[in-house]
């Protein structure tokens, strides 16, 4: 296949929708010789996060020399982003052959089996498929890429959960990381921080380590780590980065919030037990990591300054601020909002946003609209999304603040920077910023799981 025929591909297979479970997924890994047992495996798991301790782990391993194969869900600006060599997304031709050779394995294995229910069935008819979900099937060419790749180590993120996530077939583990437990997939996880946290933890076999964790997420994985990471002490923060103390050390990081300081010591403790298990990670190979590790619409702040050097094709005005933020659920944009409120004291807001309808979009917009003046609503590229028009009637609803329906993010990004407003904050759904990527970044955007 080609890259376009490729992508058309795995589209066709998301609209069968998602069935969870571990056993295609073991299956399929089986079939395609076990990639997953050719270099060890770290899993993160936990509802926020997630993205931001895979790209520091990945770029401290990197730096440390080690050739690092990621796994990620959902990508932002592009497709290519979920399955990354060192950091950087593989490429077009490379994803094309990786999809086709993952394609033929699964057509080889269901005409076979169909044939041999043929022959059982006495009926002339097949009885039992082979269907891989899309999630599965990404999964799979994932681990299959990084053996032939070479990689020396994978990280992987849960896409959903962890208990049944396809990411959890993997037969073994180097270490498993779970990041904050909020509340988010209540209809899938369960209602209480409890229950979620019982399905993340369930990644959990051996070595793990975890974050500071609510009592009730805490009961639950506290007796299966191995260690719990502190709360480091922040020296210096700006828009561009902080620079924090821990363990007595000091070390700077260009994500910012106290939510990143958090993930930044996770990440700094989950290297300590890599290094107990045989890692060579010397210790300027994860204060360099840290600092370079990039994880783009995660309070990323872009100004007329730094715009030329991003992906994204906007025109940020002299004296704007843009800070795009993939928020989507109350913890994260409780954490978007504590950080806006540090970050820009007193300055006047504006805010873009779009959000998908099975979210909590009640609770992201009380934590975030506060702080603004004006807000702009769009419709984001899902089937799943509200419409702008219903969150325009939830944002009036929510706080009162004026609220104009936009007909897309970059009209409203467009209207927001032509505003009175200082700072335009673009938040919600994560399928939002590949809307203003630029056309040689935008390549396959893809409709995602948050």
């Amino acid at each position: 296949m080609f890259y376009h025929e490729a992508l058309d591909y795995i589209r066709r297979i998301e609209a069968d929708g998602s069935d969870y479970g571990l056993e295609r997924e073991r299956e399929l890994l089986d079939i395609l010789g076990s990639p997953d047992t050719a270099y060890p495996v770290i899993h993160v798991a936990g509802t926020n996060g997630k993205g931001s301790v895979c790209a520091m782990l990945t770029a401290v391993l990197a730096a440390a020399g080690y050739r690092v194969g990621t796994y990620n869900s959902p990508s932002v600006l592009r497709y290519n982003e979920r399955f990354r060599l060192n950091g950087a997304p593989l490429a077009d031709d490379k994803v094309a052959r990786y999809m086709t050779e993952m394609r033929d394995a699964v057509e080889k294995e269901r005409a076979a089996r169909d044939a041999a229910a043929c022959e059982s069935d006495g009926e002339g008819r097949p009885t039992r498929g082979f269907r891989p979900t899309a999630f599965e099937q990404e999964t799979a060419l994932a681990l299959a890429a990084f053996r032939s790749e070479k990689c020396d180590v994978a990280v992987l993120e849960t896409g959903l959960g962890g208990r049944w996530d396809a990411t959890n077939a993997v037969r073994e583990k180097a270490l498993a990381v779970i990041t904050k437990i909020g509340l988010d997939h209540c209809a899938l996880l369960g209602d209480t921080l409890r229950e979620i946290a019982g399905e993340k933890a369930a990644i959990i076999r051996g070595a793990a380590v975890t974050c500071p964790q609510e009592k009730e997420a805490a009961d639950v994985i506290y007796p299966l780590a191995e260690r719990v990471s502190g709360v480091p002490h922040l020296l210096e923060r700006t828009p561009l980065g902080q620079r924090f103390e821990y363990h007595g050390e000091e070390y700077a990081t260009g994500l910012v919030g106290d939510h990143q300081l958090i993930n930044a010591a996770l990440v700094i403790d989950a290297a300590e037990m890599l290094r107990e298990r045989g890692f060579d990670i010397p210790q300027a190979a994860l204060k360099e990591g840290l600092k370079s590790a990039v994880w783009h619409a995660r309070f990323e702040v872009l100004t007329e300054r730094n715009i030329a050097h991003s992906p994204y094709d906007i025109v940020v005005p002299h004296g704007k601020t843009l800070v795009l933020d993939g928020a989507h659920n109350p913890q994260g944009a409780r954490a978007l909002a504590e950080t806006l409120a540090e970050v820009f004291p007193s300055r006047r807001i504006a805010a873009v946003t779009g959000v998908l309808a099975d979210k909590d979009y009640d609770g992201v917009l009380r934590e975030v609209l506060p702080l603004v003046r004006m807000v702009y609503t769009v419709t984001p590229d899902s089937p799943r999304a509200l419409s702008a028009e219903a969150l325009c009637e939830a944002a009036g609803r929510v706080s009162g603040v004026s609220v104009e329906v936009c007909g897309g993010v970059r009209d409203g990004v467009d209207r927001a920077l032509a505003s009175d407003a200082e700072v335009v904050v673009v938040f919600g759904s994560l399928t939002l910023f590949h809307e203003i990527v630029g056309k040689s970044a935008a390549g396959g955007a893809h409709r995602e799981r948050e």
